[in-house]
Parts: C-alpha cells; sequence; structure tokens
C-alpha cells in the first residue's frame, strides 16, 4: 500500500471521526446517525472513485486533474447540503449545482476519459459553474448574492487548474506517441 493511498483513506476516517469527537465538546456540532452515514457515503464514494481514475493512467498530471475534479465535486456538494451557496441548504437555487456536477461527470464518461477532451470538458464546467452566478441574478433572488459569486469563482478556478492538468497530460500523450514515431 502506498502513502497516498494511507493518507487519502485515513484522511476520510480523520474527517469522519472529527464530528463524533466535536459533539463531546460543544453543542455547534449536532450529528445524527443520518449525518454520518451520508458523510461516509460521499467520502467514501469520493475515495473509492479516485482509487478507481487513478489507475485510468500513469500520468501524474493526468491523475492530478482527476483528483481535483472529484475533490471539487465533493466540495460542492458537500457545501450544499450543510450550509447551501445560495441561501441556505434549502433554497431550491442551489440545486442548479447538480447541473454543474452532472455537466462533468457525463462530458467525462462521454469523452471517455481522454486528457485533451477532458480539459475542454473542464473548461465546460468552470463556464457552468460561473454562469449560476448569472442565473441567479437573473432570478432577482431575494438573497445576497456575494458570497455565491465568491465561491462560483473559486470553484471556476478550481475547474480550470483541473483543465489546465488535462492540458498538460494531453500535451504529454501528443509528445510521447511523436517520440515513438
Amino acid at each position: 500500500m502506498n502513502v497516498w493511498r494511507i493518507t487519502g483513506w485515513g484522511l476520510v476516517v480523520a474527517l469522519l471521526i472529527t464530528p463524533a469527537i466535536a459533539m463531546r465538546f460543544t453543542t455547534e456540532v449536532n450529528w445524527d446517525a443520518f449525518d454520518f452515514i451520508v458523510a461516509s457515503i460521499l467520502l467514501g464514494g469520493t475515495g473509492l472513485f479516485i482509487e478507481f481514475v487513478v489507475r485510468l493512467s500513469s500520468n501524474g498530471a493526468f491523475r492530478m486533474g482527476m483528483v481535483l475534479a472529484i475533490l471539487a465535486s465533493l466540495l460542492l456538494i458537500w457545501m450544499n447540503l450543510a450550509v447551501g451557496i445560495i441561501g441556505s441548504e434549502d433554497h431550491p437555487a442551489n440545486l442548479m449545482y447538480l447541473g454543474v456536477i452532472a455537466i462533468a461527470l457525463v462530458s467525462s464518461v462521454f469523452v471517455r476519459g481522454r486528457a485533451s477532451a477532458m480539459s475542454w470538458v473542464m473548461v465546460s464546467t468552470a463556464v457552468a459553474q460561473l454562469s449560476v452566478s448569472v442565473i441567479a441574478l437573473a432570478l432577482s433572488l431575494s438573497v445576497d448574492l456575494k458570497p455565491a459569486f465568491f465561491l462560483n469563482s473559486a470553484f471556476a478556478i478550481l475547474w480550470l487548474v483541473s483543465a489546465g492538468l488535462f492540458k498538460v497530460a494531453a500535451d504529454s500523450y501528443d509528445k510521447a506517441t511523436v517520440n515513438k514515431e
């Protein structure tokens, strides 16, 4: 077992244990069994998904691009479930973020994870992420959209960094192919 696997799964366990420990010392953290089940599914599923995708390629940039995209998706889901990005977690506008993740996931499957195409998938996902702010503004929602604009911009940067990593991976594949000829 390599150090990355141990670190990753150790982090998952630590993230699941932290609320249980915190509940012993403060009433601010109040998780029930359902919260722990959802967190376990999200974190465990993310870990398994990362385990799967890093086996798709030995290219470091490709792997980092995939891991970053998966972690950005996890963070987007987690934030929406915990506190919401637009208003509270119950605000229906937060459902638009499922569309952002769907674009990333469905498009990734459609392009079969090819690095050159994944770069464009992540750019499209970044555009979709920023579009949520524009749509929320157009709907004239009665919530403060400043945090949403900031968070959507931060997520768009994550998607774009992932796109850059896929571009680096695609370029290295191209160079390897040219060197073989």
